[in-house]
């Protein structure tokens, strides 16, 4: 485990983010944390990576937080609970900051605050069993013993439903959606966590915009782009064994 802070002291509002396996999303997390702070300079960061990456690197020195993270792909759900934030935001790593209204995704009074989902944008979103309509690679939650419990459960039950030995039942088709967080998010929001109070941000698609989204999607300027990384083949890349 790694990890080094500025202040001992927990605070108020933070960003996570997480770059796990692949060295790209490493490097993606570096290019997001420089635009964030291009427009939020006061933001305070916590980046969950390999120490293998962090331990020598010099950008993460001014970080109010660095820790170590599992090699896993979806590192995030194991990271969310550890947030040293009152009220966190978390980031995907190919997500871009362009606009200073960044600083306004803490305003949020509810539980968990989300943007939506965009059904043309995915692979799937409704399926026999419900319809999955948040969306988990940007979004917004309080240090609640409740809400950090949730956490904890997405990343238990998302492995559960990897290894096979737990499933929603009456959910299908099982083969595409076995490989999906946010079908875990849906189950989790719909039943064992249905008492947390959820919202979705105003004019949300400004606040996670996917490349691939509609130009008219939101009214605002973008506030978070949202790209694919392109990978090298593992054999190629500064991975993680």
């Amino acid at each position: 485990m790694v990890k080094k802070q500025k202040n001992q002291k927990q605070k108020p509002n933070g960003f996570i983010i997480v770059a796990s396996q692949f060295y790209e999303y490493y490097e993606a997390a570096h290019m997001l944390i420089d635009s964030l702070l291009d427009y939020m300079p006061e933001a305070n960061i916590a980046l969950f990576a390999h120490k293998e990456w962090t331990q020598d690197d010099s950008r993460c020195d001014d970080l109010y937080m660095v820790d170590d993270c599992p090699n896993h792909v979806r590192a995030k759900l194991a990271c969310l609970s550890k947030t040293p934030f009152d009220k966190t935001v978390y980031l995907d790593a190919d997500t871009f900051v362009q606009h200073e209204d960044v600083s306004k995704m803490f305003d949020f009074d509810s539980d968990l605050v989300f943007t939506n989902i965009r059904p043309y944008a995915g692979k799937i979103a409704k399926f026999i069993g419900g319809e999955m309509v948040l969306h988990g690679g940007v979004f917004g939650y309080k240090s609640t013993p409740r809400v950090l419990e949730f956490m904890d459960d997405w990343w238990k039950y998302y492995n559960k439903q990897r290894d096979g030995s737990w499933w929603p039942e009456g959910v299908q088709p099982k083969e595409r959606l076995v490989n999906w967080d946010q079908l875990t998010l849906w189950w989790l929001t719909e039943n064992t966590y249905s008492d947390l109070d959820i919202s979705i941000y105003e004019d949300d698609a400004r606040w996670n915009f996917v490349y691939i989204y509609k130009e008219d999607e939101c009214k605002g300027p973008i506030v978070v782009w949202h790209y694919t990384l392109p990978l090298k083949k593992p054999a190629d890349a500064r991975s993680i064994n």
